[in-house]
């Protein structure tokens, strides 16, 4: 992403002298080599799993997000690697170059790796269920004109004809029905997995969240976080047990600014995409409909009394609409508002957290810095959790379903 904030943070960061970044470098990849082997087994006892033979029943039994943390360890691990070298060659880019990269080229490359770390690190059981949800509404939809399509026949047919779309329209009926309940079920999937993350919504919030046309990235965000504070804490752990191995302190405090890096693009991403694609898009939906509902009311007004009653209906229909849209867009507004707030409080630990970096000379205090930094994360998450209002009506679900689709 252009624009995120990590481009600025990592301006900023740019700042420090070439020698220091390189020293950086050089300890990093010094501690990197020195505990490789078995960085793994540590991480897994600091975060609370066994090596022994029940090591796989103990991983089990750990909440969500300290197994994510643990299992996907050795991919992070090596993503955080290249960044980091990534970020010391951008240090010493041109802002602008014609036959080499500049520093917007290598920014690329690090979002494009951050990126990958979202990939690693979203929750799989909870991605495939709303796949699977998205394509179980696509056969409903599909299935439902079908079924309209045989009543209709049904009307005008008689006779064997009329009997066998009756029959189809029922078949198709029935398969809905099917999908429906596979749909349920897939929501208390997510609703349980959602659970085991830590937070607990109802299944008419979830149905809520589904249907929001950024609801891979609230799902995301809401399975995400709670593991980089996991990782956050562990980093803290073993800092604290390294004693004064400035190699050890380094290599994990520079993976714990990764972390905020990491929080950083995909918060500065979901504010981006509500505030230039979906909010527009839905301005551009209400005033639209506010000009149908002129209309409407004018027609209503010159009709004669043979079709006043169905224009009236239109109108109800009409109205309804808009305030799905004052919702919708109410909604979105106020997720921005929240996120952009946490996105400060995160932002100030970042600028910490790097200074604190270029400066660290000690591992007891880098231990300390995390674990203060830790308890931010909790408020972090809580103040960029969207609203999930429940539908009060069938009707304002269909609304809601059918205005995602054309934000998108």
């Amino acid at each position: 992403m252009k624009k995120s904030v990590v481009f600025l943070c990592f301006i900023a960061a740019s700042a420090v002298s070439f020698a220091v970044q390189a020293d950086w470098k050089e300890s990093v990849a010094n501690g990197w080599d020195s505990v490789k082997n078995t960085s793994t087994t540590l991480y897994a006892d600091v975060m609370g799993g066994d090596d022994d033979n029940n090591g796989n029943n103990d991983l089990l039994s750990l909440p969500a997000a300290k197994q994510k943390a643990i299992t996907s360890w050795d991919k992070v691990e090596d993503r955080f690697v290249d960044i980091i070298e990534v970020k010391e060659e951008k240090s010493s880019a041109p802002e602008s170059a014609f036959f080499k990269k500049n520093k917007a080229a290598y920014q690329e490359d690090i979002d494009q790796l951050l990126h990958d770390v979202y990939g690693i690190l979203n929750d799989d059981i909870v991605l495939d269920a709303n796949n699977n949800i998205a394509d179980i509404d696509a056969s409903i939809l599909a299935l439902q004109e079908k079924a309209s399509e045989q009543k209709s026949k049904a009307i005008i047919l008689i006779g064997t004809e009329k009997k066998d779309a009756l029959q189809k329209q029922q078949q198709y009926e029935d398969e809905i029905q099917e999908y429906q309940q596979n749909r349920e079920k897939m929501i208390e999937t997510v609703q349980s997995r959602l659970e085991k993350f830590g937070a607990e919504l109802s299944l008419q919030q979830v149905e809520a969240l589904l249907v929001r046309v950024n609801a891979d990235d609230i799902l995301a965000m809401t399975t995400i976080f709670p593991v980089v504070a996991e990782m956050a804490s562990s980093f803290a752990k073993i800092t604290a047990n390294s004693g004064e191995d400035l190699n050890h302190a380094k290599k994990y405090y520079s993976m714990y600014v990764v972390l905020l890096e990491l929080q950083l693009y995909i918060q500065e991403r979901y504010i981006a995409d509500l505030k230039y694609k979906y909010i527009p898009r839905i301005y551009e939906l209400q005033n639209k409909q506010n000009s149908l509902i002129k209309t409407t009311k004018k027609e209503l007004n010159n009709a004669s009394s043979t079709h006043k009653k169905m224009y009236a209906l239109n109108l109800k229909s009409q109205n309804t609409t808009l305030q799905a849209i004052k919702l919708y867009k109410r909604s979105m507004q106020g997720d921005v508002n929240n996120m952009s707030r946490a996105h400060s409080l995160l932002m100030e630990d970042y600028t910490l957290a790097v200074n604190t970096l270029n400066t660290v000379t000690m591992s007891s205090q880098v231990s300390n810095l995390i674990n203060d930094s830790s308890q931010l994360f909790d408020k972090i998450m809580t103040m960029q959790a969207p609203e999930l209002v429940p539908f009060n009506n069938i009707q304002m679900q269909k609304e809601f379903s059918a205005l995602t689709d054309k934000i998108k």
